[in-house]
């Protein structure tokens, strides 16, 4: 039986593959990534509660028969996820937090790529940032 957090992981990292071509292609084009970041996340964390809601019901006292039957696969294959993890709990902790180091990362990147387009102060090209002010 596999952990939620695994269970959970397996959404987030789904989701979170499934915007990476599109980020790449607004990252290129230039597009403001704000609301697309919202979106993604949003869209990511969502998926990974979707993938643990047959435990929730689990929990519920629902039979193990209608858990675990194939129809349950919607649920981001919980019923498969579940014959083949055994535990899953540092696995699925580290998925998440690379997800979130992910996320964080590619927030820095569309940061640093906005403050280049716009030459916004704080963000120094040349070598030095320390002036003496003269």
């Amino acid at each position: 039986m596999a952990h939620s957090t695994f269970h959970f992981a397996a959404g987030l990292a789904i989701g979170t593959a499934a915007y990476l071509p599109a980020f790449w292609k607004r990252c290129v084009s230039g597009a403001h990534l704000a609301a697309f970041f919202a979106r993604w996340m949003g869209t990511a964390y969502l998926l990974g509660l979707f993938a643990v809601c047959p435990g929730l019901l689990r929990h519920t006292s629902l039979p193990a028969w209608l858990i675990d039957g194939w129809w349950m696969n919607i649920f981001v294959f919980y019923p498969i996820i579940e014959r083949i993890e055994k535990s899953g709990y540092v696995r699925g902790a580290a998925g998440i937090a690379a997800c979130s180091a992910l996320f964080y990362l590619l927030i820095l990147i569309a940061l640093n790529r906005q403050l280049r387009a716009r030459g916004l102060p704080g963000h120094h090209t040349d070598r030095c940032c320390i002036t003496d002010g003269t």
